[in-house]
């Protein structure tokens, strides 16, 4: 457990570093008329913080703090998860050294929650989610190709999804603002302006759009020059 603790002061630590946000960005998502759940989006200079609000039967919050190296691959990332405000789980990931470490919290007991720990060793993992975490895609279209090596924290809860939580998915450009991500038999048509993602809809009738922008007194560095900025990254997949 002491390694444990370290681990979570290092991570702090690095999440702490992340600049003042720069723009936050609000997306609604439903299926066909009943919503389902309001995400924010806050930008900041290393990374973002993403806050879901998700109604299914309970009211499921999912908050995420990532950090991003030079190389826009994620360096540090945190995820809490809340039912009905109340802590149930929470997932550490580090990348360093070529090695992605995730740690997985389950508070079944408040006061001794079981530990699991995996380790990757996959190049340029990108980190995607369940819960409509935007960031993770706009990642993904700033450094268009084919084939992406991809990391579902979420699903190593599930013994019998460990298996499918790293792969690779597929990303085909429909046209110079349109795109379909596609894995394990679900598939995301993605719609972009340039600002980043507009709407997202997913082959099982799961619609996310943007509904709201908050402007502060910086600006957000916009998808097209980020995607310059990312023309010399190692590239992905095994």
């Amino acid at each position: 457990m002491r390694k444990h603790i370290v681990r979570l002061i290092e991570v702090v630590i690095l999440l702490l570093a992340i600049s003042t946000t720069t723009l936050g960005v609000e997306y609604i998502a439903r299926i066909d008329n009943m919503e389902l759940g309001r995400i924010q989006v806050e930008y900041t200079k290393n990374g973002w913080i993403s806050v879901s609000e998700i109604q299914y039967g309970e009211k499921y919050t999912i908050e995420t703090r990532t950090a991003c190296g030079p190389n826009g691959f994620f360096q540090v990332y945190e995820a809490t998860f809340k039912t009905n405000g109340e802590l149930v789980a929470k997932i550490l990931g580090v990348n360093k050294a070529g090695k992605t470490t995730i740690t997985l919290y389950a508070y079944y007991d408040p006061k001794a929650p079981s530990v699991k720990t995996f380790t990757f060793t996959e190049p340029n993992i990108v980190l995607l989610d369940n819960n409509f975490i935007i960031p993770h895609f706009e990642m993904i279209l700033r450094m268009p190709q084919p084939r992406f090596q991809i990391l579902i924290p979420q699903a190593l809860f599930n013994p019998s999804k460990t298996d499918k939580a790293s792969g690779i998915a597929m990303l085909k450009r429909l046209s110079d603002r349109s795109y379909v991500l596609s894995y394990e038999g679900t598939e995301i048509k993605i719609t972009t302006d340039e600002k980043g993602i507009v709407r997202m809809e997913y082959n099982n009738g799961i619609v996310v759009e943007r509904v709201a922008e908050k402007k502060s007194e910086t600006t957000h560095q916009p998808m097209n020059q980020n995607h310059q900025n990312m023309k010399n990254t190692p590239r992905s997949g095994k």
